[in-house]
């Protein structure tokens, strides 16, 4: 069965900040959600672009998409038009970025070489070209 990868959510972020700063975790809680409702609510403001920098962590945006008059619709092959629209990016800061280009751990780049492993028609194939290399 696939790894499935720990997702954190914002009680996990507000246990942390209220573990880290000693402030009552119902305190650390509100702060979170006024600080991503915030965010969420300056995303929503966008008309039509946004930029919002957060030193050390990273760019929120909302950008703007072209129209696509000539796209397909992958089911019936009928050309549809698909109107300009707006999307959210995330760009990491170069503190974030430099930390994600660093080489895996050992126990991360063996989990990455099991990666698939859960099937066995995977593991037979695997273990035969490894065969044939071996020979």
């Amino acid at each position: 069965m696939k790894q499935k990868v720990p997702t954190l959510t914002r009680k996990d972020i507000a246990r942390r900040i209220s573990e880290k700063i000693d402030m009552r975790h119902q305190d650390a809680d509100q702060w979170v959600d006024t600080v991503l409702s915030t965010i969420r609510e300056l995303l929503m403001t966008a008309d039509p672009e946004l930029r919002i920098e957060v030193r050390d962590f990273g760019v929120f945006e909302v950008k703007l998409t072209k129209a696509k008059p000539r796209a397909r619709n992958p089911k019936t092959g009928d050309k549809v038009y698909v109107p300009p629209r707006r999307k959210t990016h995330f760009k990491p800061s170069k503190l974030l970025k430099s930390f994600l280009t660093e080489p895996l751990s050992a126990q991360a780049q063996a989990s990455l070489e099991n990666f698939g492993d859960h099937e066995p028609n995977v593991r037979a194939v695997r273990q035969t070209a490894e065969d044939l290399l071996a020979r």
